[in-house]
């Protein structure tokens, strides 16, 4: 039974095969998967032994596909990166069928610069605003999403605008323009913040949200 007054976010089993029933999430990083040694045990067999990881984020909660055989699932659909849970969302191990809920307490606890992803409809918030974004802008976005906190090369990013090799010749500049104008989105959508950063001669990392100070 779910207790919507519990005050800490938890994961809540929806079949008798996972143990614990309910389980807490109170540490930084918490493992789903088959094996007795996992935070979260699910005796399934197209569950891998450690098959998934959730890793807090601030005052969220981020799933994490750990290199499982058959994939993890969010609210029936398969999960290509770190997924932002919300509240009552439902989690999939080894098939699109649910087997566990996630329950947030208080969902709108969201610093008011974050940046998400509503990976139904495919449109990133930033707080509560939408991001309007032009298709290029939303692959990229989304390529550098998945790899959140992670530093991304020039070339990925060019391969996830425009689906082919990059071209150091041809797509310097069109790579140079259409990073620059999304660093403009999310700039004038957060108020001026710096999400998207150049590490030179390296690549591109995306925050979540502004640094603290920032």
């Amino acid at each position: 039974m779910e207790h919507e007054q519990n005050p800490i976010a938890r994961l809540v089993a929806l079949h008798d095969d996972i143990v614990p029933a309910e389980f807490l999430l109170v540490g930084a990083e918490h493992t789903i998967g088959r094996a007795a040694s996992c935070d979260i045990v699910v005796q399934r067999q197209t569950v891998s032994r450690l098959h998934a990881r959730i890793l807090r984020e601030g005052p969220r909660h981020a799933l994490h596909d750990a290199g499982s055989a058959n994939g993890t699932f969010v609210n029936g659909q398969q999960i290509v990166g770190p997924h932002l849970l919300s509240n009552r969302d439902t989690i999939g191990l080894g098939a699109a069928g649910d087997l566990l809920r996630f329950v947030d307490p208080d969902p709108t606890i969201v610093t008011a610069s974050r940046l998400r992803l509503d990976e139904r409809a495919q449109i990133f918030y930033l707080g509560p605003q939408a991001l309007d974004l032009t298709p290029g802008q939303h692959k990229l976005l989304i390529y550098l999403y998945r790899h959140l906190g992670e530093l991304c090369t020039r070339e990925a990013c060019a391969e996830a605008i425009w689906g082919r090799d990059y071209d150091p010749g041809l797509d310097a500049e069109a790579l140079d323009r259409a990073v620059s104008n999304l660093r403009g989105v999310l700039r004038r959508a957060s108020q001026g913040a710096e999400l998207l950063q150049t590490r030179r001669g390296m690549g591109y990392t995306l925050l979540a949200q502004p640094p603290e100070g920032a």
